[in-house]
């Protein structure tokens, strides 16, 4: 038994970390990831938003992520046509919303803010009557954190239930206790304390799951909060030593019996300002006042030191705290060039399509597509089985040097090894639709005769004209066989000059 004790011991020896002696400070909960998130989530969440609304760092996390993940909005191609009609008529217009403001793009950025700001975020899924704008009768509701009773714990209703969510017998969700209105907002009239049971087939709960059996999550903003208000603290106090550095003031010793700065018999020394008044704190050109031999000297402070390298490193941790570049978060560019910003941008675009195609897809975007399919089908639109080959399009990230990036993605296309499909993507368009605007651009080019040198059916990439062969494959798809045969008979040379 000692020999057991002794080899584990001397393994535990063997991790720094694991060491009492090394880290007797330490002390972790051990804790699971619903027990760390309930006793955190709502404390964290208060302070990320208050430091969203006086922080412009925190500020600037919140809108970066969001614009990066959602932007103009994650779209949905459907391959048929009844649905995209619905949709474009449903998504684009703010009958999709309970409050009648976002339409369905906003609603993606408004939940998207929810949850880097408070960790998670809630949509609620309602019927409402059929009309022009809203053809299948779906309106979501957004919902803050705060919406879920955390106060509902053991079993409720005959289920086990974790912080106000019900849990199947797999540990699923299978619905929500949720306040109907805002617990911050219980003074309006009318609002009531008491939460409803919703099933979860009529919730979506969006949330960023990092740990196996994580129910919840707290914000985002939880490992930098204390590192952003420290640097806010600490330029206050620079702020206040420039202003006392900046407070050039002259002091009058008067040496006469009868003057406005008589001194009390308490305080002989005191200063004062030429009407009598004790002076408590020091402002820029302050003449200043003193019972004394007769003397005139200077108070000018001395300045202090650049904060410079202290603020950047605060935000270079900020910023990887938030999964973020310095540049992104801060604004500052002056040490950048296109290198550093490449190799910045391409990890945090994978951290990006991570959160977009983990998170935001699986747990917002598609359910709302599904259950807008099942709307439809309710009301007999279409049939009930989903069709195939329902896309959802996250939105492009812009190029850092256009030029360069195209000239690789068009290479990459033509070693094969992206397919064309994957680079019309990257541009945030679905393949089908990009061939359809094609066709059609290219039809109402050839009916109006106009012949531009961007068309490369009719000009090669070196910029003379394709060869006859090719241009005989043109002239077939635009004006039929007799078309071709007569452009055959005067076709021109493969170093004739471009069209104009």
């Amino acid at each position: 038994m000692k020999l057991h004790l002794r080899a584990a011991w001397k393994a535990l020896r063997g991790y720094a970390a694991a060491q009492e002696n090394r880290a007797s400070a330490w002390s972790p909960s051990g804790g699971s990831a619903n027990g760390e998130v309930g006793m955190a989530a709502a404390s964290v969440a208060r302070r990320a938003r208050d430091a969203v609304r006086n922080d412009p760092y925190a500020a600037r996390i919140v809108d970066l992520w969001t614009g990066n993940a959602v932007g103009a909005g994650i779209t949905t191609r459907w391959p048929e046509t009844a649905h995209r009609n619905a949709w474009q008529a449903w998504a684009d217009s703010t009958a999709c919303d309970a409050e009648d403001k976002l339409d369905l793009y906003g609603l993606q950025a408004l939940a998207m803010r929810a949850v880097v700001e408070s960790g998670e975020c809630f949509i609620r899924l309602l019927t409402v009557p059929t009309s022009a704008r809203n053809p299948i009768g779906l309106s979501l509701q957004v919902l803050e954190s705060d919406h879920l009773d955390t106060a509902r714990n053991g079993v409720v209703d005959g289920a086990p239930t974790i912080q106000g969510i019900a849990l199947g017998s797999a540990g699923e969700p299978i619905g929500y206790w949720l306040f109907p209105t805002h617990p911050g907002a219980w003074m309006l009239p009318g609002a009531r304390l008491a939460s409803n049971f919703i099933p979860a087939r009529d919730v979506l709960h969006v949330f960023r799951k990092r740990r196996p059996g994580q129910l919840r999550d707290v914000s985002w903003l939880a490992p930098v909060l204390l590192r952003l208000r420290d640097l806010g603290d600490y330029e206050a106090a620079l702020l206040m030593k420039a202003k006392i550095e900046a407070c050039l003031a002259a002091v009058v010793t008067d040496d006469g019996e009868e003057t406005l700065t008589k001194p009390s018999d308490s305080n002989p020394g005191l200063l004062r300002d030429a009407q009598g008044r004790a002076v408590e704190s020091f402002e820029p050109g302050m003449i200043l006042y003193r019972r004394g031999q007769g003397d005139v000297s200077v108070v000018n402070p001395s300045g202090g030191g650049s904060h410079t390298a202290f603020a950047r490193r605060s935000l270079e941790a900020a910023a990887v705290g938030a999964g973020l570049t310095y540049d992104q978060v801060s604004g500052d560019l002056t040490q950048a060039n296109y290198s550093s910003l490449r190799a910045g941008k391409i990890e945090f675009r994978r951290l990006c399509e991570q959160m977009q195609y983990g998170m935001l897809i699986p747990m917002l975007v598609r359910p709302i597509a599904e259950r807008f399919h099942v709307q439809g089908a309710l009301l007999g639109l279409w049939a009930d089985a989903m069709p195939k080959g329902v896309a959802h399009v996250p939105p492009a990230h812009e190029m850092i040097d256009p030029l360069k990036d195209t000239t690789a993605l068009i290479a990459q296309v033509r070693a094969g090894f992206v397919p064309q499909p994957e680079a019309a993507g990257a541009f945030g368009y679905d393949f089908r639709s990009a061939v359809e605007m094609i066709r059609e651009a290219n039809a109402a080019l050839d009916a109006a005769g106009i012949s531009l040198d961007t068309d490369p059916r009719r000009v090669a990439k070196s910029g003379g004209t394709q060869d006859a062969a090719q241009m005989a494959a043109v002239e077939i798809a635009a004006t039929g066989a007799a078309g071709a045969q007569a452009y055959s008979a005067e076709a021109p040379t493969a170093s004739a000059p471009a069209p104009g």
